[in-house]
């Protein structure tokens, strides 16, 4: 006994906190799943009404009594229409464990693919504070937590030069949710001749496959729907409760301005173009240096710029807001913009474990927070030619793959 603690407590402190945190975490959302309703505190009700309806031949994006409506793509109503005959708390439980199992190995790969000259208490750092913005969305039951694993899959087969499972881990991403288009495109511009054909390949075969088990014609108006749904899901003037929050909530609150659709769709597009144009420049780099630009740029988009974000939207940054406060070589300021950034998005979740939470929830810190991420990403190493931390040329597949 002795030894195995000595064994123990020889393990460098953050990777025993890591270990600590996550299985608290899990331990008390799955107590709360089994203990509660099959309604509290969680949107599975969501996906599994949805499934309800497809094996019904049903429209999809209807209003439903007691639950908000569907967004996901048809493909998604397919999936959990197996998972209808299982008990709904069972189903609850299988999902989080999916999507938290799928994270963390994630997480591991990119560390072995991209990181490699991390040490153990650097990726101890980096499993133990993503727990924290994990929280909301592995809570609740939503899809972001399994989005963030499987862009991390994508990027560490990418970064192994493994272009076909980096292109079928991406696209499914596509397939559960629209915007991680973002990352499929961003990872094309790092290797168009690898990784862009198979990836819309993927793509396209996760639009087809309801036609495939369902009849065409359904499939068709719910697809109509689904587009419809997409166009009309404009939030800017709702309730406080339900408006967006990306940057949008920031002069929303601070100044009393609210952006008007068109300004909010350029904004969108010209940081979509910045980031391409990062990407692109990043290609004259290591691999793994492009790569991460890509991860992290796409979700910062996703979340403080991209369609309807919610609160718990931005569980995406679960595993990109460490690795961006984490990276070695940033200037001091640009670590003080990540810390800074970081703490924002941690506060906000913290403080959703407290009664009263919405007035605090819309001020805006977590798409602040997301945004001073990015920037602190964005910004010059102190040692250029090669950025600090990340692997040299060579590792995690062939330069001549970024020509």
């Amino acid at each position: 006994m002795r030894d195995r603690l000595a064994r123990f407590f020889a393990i460098p402190f953050s990777v025993r906190l890591a270990w600590t945190l996550w299985l608290a975490l899990a331990a008390a959302v799955g107590v709360r799943v089994a203990v509660s309703k099959p309604t509290s505190q969680t949107v599975m009700p969501i996906y599994l009404a949805a499934g309800e309806r497809w094996l019904r031949g049903e429209s999809l994006y209807g209003p439903t009594p007691g639950t908000d409506v569907f967004r996901n793509p048809p493909v998604v109503a397919a999936g959990f229409a197996g998972l209808t005959a299982l008990p709904e708390k069972l189903t609850g439980l299988f999902v989080r464990g999916v999507g938290v199992a799928l994270l963390l190995t994630g997480l591991w790969r990119v560390r072995r693919t991209l990181l490699p000259d991390w040490g153990p208490s650097r990726v101890g750092w980096l499993f133990a504070l993503a727990v924290v913005p994990a929280i909301p969305a592995f809570n609740n039951g939503q899809l972001n937590i399994l989005l963030a694993a499987l862009a991390l899959h994508g990027v560490a087969a990418a970064a192994a030069g493994r272009w076909s499972a980096s292109a079928g881990w991406i696209a499914l991403a596509v397939w559960v949710k629209v915007y991680p288009l973002a990352l499929g495109l961003l990872v094309a511009l790092v290797a168009p001749r690898s990784f862009a054909a198979k990836f819309v390949a993927v793509v396209l075969l996760g639009v087809a496959l309801p036609f495939a088990i369902d009849d065409a014609a359904t499939v068709r108006a719910q697809y109509a729907e689904y587009v419809t749904s997409l166009r009309l899901d404009d939030r800017t003037h709702d309730d406080l409760s339900r408006v967006p929050r990306d940057w949008t909530a920031l002069p929303r609150m601070w100044l009393h301005w609210v952006s008007p659709e068109p300004v909010t769709k350029a904004v969108s597009l010209a940081v979509a173009a910045g980031l391409a144009a990062l990407v692109v420049a990043r290609r004259r780099r290591p691999l793994a240096a492009s790569l991460l630009a890509a991860l992290v740029g796409s979700h910062v988009w996703m979340t403080a710029f991209g369609p309807a974000t919610e609160m718990n939207t931005y569980s995406l940054l679960a595993a990109v807001a460490p690795l961006a406060l984490l990276t070695p070589g940033l200037t001091p300021g640009a670590r003080a913009l990540a810390a800074v950034g970081y703490a924002l998005l941690a506060v906000t979740v913290l403080r959703g474990a407290f009664p009263n939470d919405r007035d605090f929830n819309v001020l805006g810190f977590q798409a602040l927070g997301a945004i001073l991420l990015g920037l602190a990403y964005a910004t010059p190493r102190l040692d250029a030619g090669r950025v600090p931390g990340e692997p040299p040329a060579h590792a995690g597949g062939s330069p001549e793959l970024l020509r």
